[in-house]
């Protein structure tokens, strides 16, 4: 099972140099919205998306924000919000860009793979499932929306620090580099700055790779979750001919309580979404005899994957579901949005 993997050069330098002159940074990456693009046929300046504001959660009340459409280079984004040293009288600053790239940029392929082998039952998705999750649940790592969750999920880094001092040099500069841009983007995003501070020193070690031919600490925990025995993957992809499917501005939705199940639900395209479900009940049942259950254990590891097409019942509950745990906006490829 291949995995993308952020490698280091000879010296165990990272191979990305963190200088960028961006400053209008996307949280859901631009090729993620381009999949679900009103225009996918234009030119990427011009392509756009359906923006609709939330009215209210309970009643799954949305507002189209326009008729035209939002220009998807401007939408989903905000000025230097992963930056975290910006040079004074210099257009570069330092910020999370280009290690990002390097997992947007196969989304498109993983994406038009995965969906072009749904109609062959035993073609080898493993790759494409893998690649597609992690790209995932990197926006959710990154989304400046669930930075108070994304603390609580990797509060494990917190007070950690890269003993390699070549990567101890970057990681003060994300501590303690120019950031102007920092009161503001707090009181916006309703955090403090030490929060602030702490999500991207997060983002930081979580991408970072500290030894050569060696997977970074989010690749390492999303490779858990695959390779642990006792856990059950089930992959779930819902794809319809004409309806479409909603993208949250957080990038995800939980389809079941929390409490419940460990499941993921996210846009795949705009006929399209994916759901990933990590289940161990199977194997802590006490009606499960425990032959049967080291058997399962001791078998290669397989994901389950479940095609359905056209299940406007699930359509309707996984648009509501985007629209009641979004944080303001929701987008979609129709001004018309599916059981909302």
């Amino acid at each position: 099972m291949n995995i993308i993997s952020i490698k280091l050069d000879a010296n165990g330098e990272l191979s990305v140099n963190l200088q960028d002159v961006t400053i209008n940074q996307h949280f859901v990456p631009q090729i993620e919205q381009r999949l679900n693009a009103i225009n996918p046929s234009d030119n990427k300046k011009k392509q756009k998306i359906y923006s609709f504001s939330l009215i209210d959660r309970e009643s799954y009340s949305i507002h189209l924000d326009s008729e035209e459409g939002s220009k998807i280079v401007k939408t989903l984004s905000l000025n230097d919000i992963f930056s975290f040293d910006v040079l004074d009288r210099e257009p570069t600053r330092y910020n999370f860009e280009k290690l990002f790239y390097q997992y947007e940029a196969n989304i498109k392929s993983n994406t038009e793979s995965l969906i072009s082998k749904l109609s062959c039952p035993s073609a080898d998705i493993k790759s494409e499932i893998l690649n597609i999750f992690l790209s995932k649940f990197l926006n959710f790592v990154r989304n400046p929306y669930s930075i108070k969750k994304v603390l609580k999920t990797f509060a494990s880094l917190k007070n950690k620090y890269p003993t390699n001092p070549l990567h101890h040099k970057n990681f003060e500069r994300v501590l303690n580099g120019r950031k102007p841009h920092q009161s503001y983007l707090c009181k916006q995003l309703n955090i403090s700055e030490e929060e602030y501070r702490d999500w991207l020193a997060m983002i930081f070690l979580s991408l970072s790779s500290f030894k050569e031919n060696q997977p970074n600490f989010l690749e390492q925990m999303i490779k858990g979750y695959y390779e642990d025995p006792e856990i059950y993957i089930g992959v779930m992809i819902y794809t319809y001919d004409d309806k479409t499917c909603l993208l949250s501005d957080r990038g995800y939705s939980f389809p079941f309580p929390e409490n419940e199940h460990q499941a993921w639900d996210f846009n795949l395209y705009s006929h399209g979404f994916i759901r990933y479900a990590f289940i161990d009940e199977a194997l802590t049942s006490k009606r499960t005899p425990q032959n049967i259950v080291e058997k399962y254990k001791a078998a290669p590891k397989s994901i389950k994957l479940h095609h359905i097409i056209n299940d406007l019942s699930a359509l309707e509950q996984y648009n509501k579901h985007v629209v009641s745990q979004c944080h303001q906006k929701v987008f979609n490829s129709s001004s018309e949005c599916y059981g909302i």
